[in-house]
């Protein structure tokens, strides 16, 4: 004889009432976020896909805020950049007047102490801080101020002036992602925007017979080129070509010494690359006298290499001393002739800055258009449908009340009953 217990039924009546009320519950929580997914369980796939395009969304994110601020950056420089033509067209200016002939010697020195004065406010613009307190043109070195100042005495001044500027910043600079796996270099080195001329460097050591000892490796503007053993100085040249630096490396047929030369108006660094774990130094430079033992670069230069070419701030100085001196023909030969070089050089990283942001421009559009369809690709995987959704926790709510009443006219006994 089977028995049937009344606990039996009571069990699955509050089982199947719990489901229902979790249900219920589930579906409150997905109104309150309006989303339809509360566990990844509930549609893995879709998940799955929101994640990504969630990601997507930060990382499209983060590129537009990237390129507004090196947009903003790009402006502030190009502003300092065009102050500095601004300076440096009336220093050609004064070098004119006082290279036609016409003015004396007592007047070509009240030039100079303007072209003094001139030089003064160029380097202060060079030593610009952005907003953010760091220096604009000291490239990778932002909290180390990029030029600093010689004084000494120069031929007809009075007293202390100032006779060179030194570059300590770095060549590179800092870089904003602006999509994946691109990036945008967030300003300019001053040892690029503010020379003069291509610079050269000349060795005074015949390396017609030099052959490297071993593999090596020597940095030209932070490009490394390899140097295998047995390599000789044709080898050696030809791989600094090809290195993608803007270096331009020859062996003078009548010296056979090694030549090197930028093809744009910027300083030129180069060194032997120290010994690490990750590749092998050397000292290639050094035996073929091009650089010093000690010193770092930009100012390592082996005192038997010959090297030309100044920055801007060379031409100013050039300018002033040959005014003191009287010298018109040097005022007007040389002296025009390094602000003009210094000028084209001003004009060609203006128009960089120009290019550069024409593109943030672009990029900014683009990602404009980018984010909200990554956004709509998310929304689709995850938002809700609100009237759905209601309509079903309706439908659970009804069958809720339905089965508790109906419960109740089923289990309609009490303890009492079973006490009579």
């Amino acid at each position: 004889m089977q028995r049937v217990s009344s606990d039996f039924m009571n069990d699955d009546m509050q089982f199947w009432a719990r489901r229902r009320e979790r249900d219920m519950a589930s579906a409150e929580t997905k109104m309150a976020r309006q989303s339809k997914i509360e566990n990844l369980r509930d549609d893995p796939l879709s998940a799955a896909r929101a994640v990504r395009y969630d990601s997507a969304s930060a990382r499209l994110d983060r590129y537009e805020k990237n390129a507004a601020w090196a947009e903003d950056q790009y402006k502030v420089s190009e502003d300092y950049v065009r102050q500095t033509i601004d300076i440096t067209q009336r220093l050609r200016e004064i070098a004119v007047q006082g290279g036609n002939g016409v003015y004396g010697k007592e007047d070509q020195k009240y030039m100079a102490q303007e072209v003094d004065q001139l030089l003064a406010e160029m380097v202060s613009m060079a030593n610009s801080r952005g907003a953010d307190g760091t220096f604009i043109f000291s490239g990778d070195k932002s909290r180390t101020q990029p030029f600093r100042e010689i004084t000494g005495s120069a031929p007809g001044a009075a007293g202390q002036v100032l006779v060179g500027v030194q570059y300590l910043g770095a060549q590179g600079g800092p870089s904003a992602e602006i999509s994946e796996g691109d990036y945008m270099p967030l300003g300019q080195s001053g040892a690029d925007v503010f020379w003069a001329e291509r610079q050269q460097a000349v060795s005074g050591f015949d390396a017609r017979d030099w052959r490297a000892s071993a593999d090596s490796t020597v940095l030209i503007d932070g490009k490394s080129v390899g140097v295998k053993a047995g390599d000789n100085v044709y080898a050696l040249a030809a791989k600094i070509n090809d290195s993608g630096a803007a270096v331009k490396a020859t062996i003078d047929p009548r010296s056979f010494s090694l030549s090197l030369e930028t093809t744009t108006a910027h300083q030129m660094r180069v060194e032997d690359a120290p010994a690490t774990a990750g590749g092998p130094g050397g000292s290639v430079l050094k035996e073929l006298g091009l650089i010093a033992k000690t010193g770092s670069a930009p100012d390592n230069w082996a005192p038997s290499a010959r090297v030309s070419g100044g920055s801007l701030f060379d031409a100013a100085i050039k300018l002033r001393d040959s005014l003191n001196r009287g010298d018109a023909l040097e005022t007007g030969g040389a002296g025009i002739a390094g602000l003009d070089a210094g000028l084209d050089n001003l004009n060609r990283r203006v128009a960089e800055i120009g290019a550069r942001s024409q593109r943030l421009q672009a990029t900014s559009s683009r990602l404009n258009r980018e984010i909200p369809d990554t956004a709509k690709l998310a929304s689709e995987e995850t938002d809700l449908d609100l009237t759905k959704a209601v309509t079903d926790y309706k439908m659970l709510e009804y069958a809720h009340k339905a089965s508790l009443s109906f419960s109740g006219r089923l289990f309609s006994q009490t303890l009492l009953d079973f006490l009579r």
